[in-house]
């Protein structure tokens, strides 16, 4: 999302005058967690005191390894991969079509409860009725995603915090490996074959986009919205995605100006940029790829035109498994575009 319209979203408030005690009253929960398919079956040690510094430099501490996770849906996808799973998520977990939300990966929505589904709705009441031990989310240039800031005194005292980076100033195996290092301490086996088959697949769809990279096909992501046009931005401080595909070689628009997310244009100037293949933002905040085509100077960028068009998946979660399927399918699809 576009980072100048992230600082607009209103943060959610409200008085939280009851938390401990019904912390309290929650004291004869059921502490145990539901286990993922193909959990590790040799996890790391759990016992003893537990640490882990997230990417705001902040130590989140535990007397033991945390069971009871609550997380951000994506990386709560994230870290189901990898074998550890979190009895609530906060976080979009179904399309307005009924459908589940790519964002939840393989998370079994029937064995998590869900604490707010919209940016900033955070019932942190229900968060203090799951006992959590850890609540894990990605972090956002400054922002702690999803988590509202008015709020974060209440959260921050019912369990440790955790916060990945996952856009600036970061590439996509740095991520990856954050992720794996926040399983790993949390009891997951790295010798999973899950794990293993996962980092095997990134590393052959990673091949894969190189080799179709020498068809030379310019690509360019963007996003919609009813009155600006937005080109993402790979590179430096850029998506994590997208320069991690520029990376590999495909000749990704890296856009113009200050912000390093997104090149922002009115829609006159949608035609800015020519393009083989455009990756579009397909989240529900956008505008549809069809209400896009109504806007005469989107129609005219030759991919447009030529019907090389693919939805792209922002967030996918970060895990090697949902990053190489994400990989695969962009191939197969880059690989029957042509050069226009």
């Amino acid at each position: 999302m576009a980072s100048g319209i992230t600082r607009r979203q209103a943060l959610r408030g409200g008085s939280l005058l009851t938390l401990g005690a019904l912390a309290a009253a929650c004291g004869t929960a059921d502490r145990g967690g539901p286990a993922p398919a193909g959990a590790a079956s040799k996890a790391a040690s759990t016992a003893g005191p537990w640490s882990f510094t997230d990417d705001r430099g902040k130590k989140a501490e535990a007397p033991a390894a945390p069971k009871r996770i609550v997380a951000y849906v994506g990386a709560a996808a994230a870290l189901w991969d990898f074998g550890v799973p979190s009895v609530g998520l906060f976080g979009s977990t179904t399309l307005k079509n009924g459908s589940k939300d790519p964002l939840a990966g393989d998370v079994d929505l029937a064995k998590a409860t869900s604490i707010g589904t919209g940016y900033g709705e955070f019932n942190v009441e229900k968060y203090a009725s799951l006992q959590p031990e850890l609540l894990v989310t990605t972090k956002f240039n400054d922002l702690v995603w999803y988590v509202p800031e008015k709020q974060m005194g209440d959260i921050e005292a019912l369990a440790p915090l955790v916060a990945i980076e996952t856009v600036k100033g970061t590439d996509l195996k740095k991520v990856l490996a954050r992720f794996e290092q926040l399983a790993l301490s949390l009891g997951a086996d790295p010798a999973a074959p899950a794990v293993v088959q996962g980092k095997k697949a990134f590393d052959e769809a990673s091949e894969k986009v190189t080799k179709t990279a020498d068809k030379g096909l310019k690509i360019l992501a963007v996003a919609g919205g009813p009155d600006q046009f937005w080109v993402a931005r790979a590179g430096a401080g850029g998506y994590t995605d997208l320069t991690y595909l520029a990376s590999l070689g495909l000749a990704m628009e890296k856009g113009a100006g200050d912000d390093p997310l997104y090149e922002t244009l009115s829609w006159e100037q949608a035609a800015k940029y020519e393009a083989d293949v455009v990756l579009y933002d397909a989240r529900s905040q956008w505008l549809t790829l069809e209400d896009m085509k109504k806007k005469a100077t989107f129609a005219q960028i030759p991919a447009v035109k030529a019907g090389q068009v693919i939805p792209w998946v922002v967030e996918t979660p970060y895990s090697y498994q949902r990053q190489a399927a994400w990989l695969d399918k962009l191939n197969e699809q880059l690989s029957a575009f042509k050069p226009l």
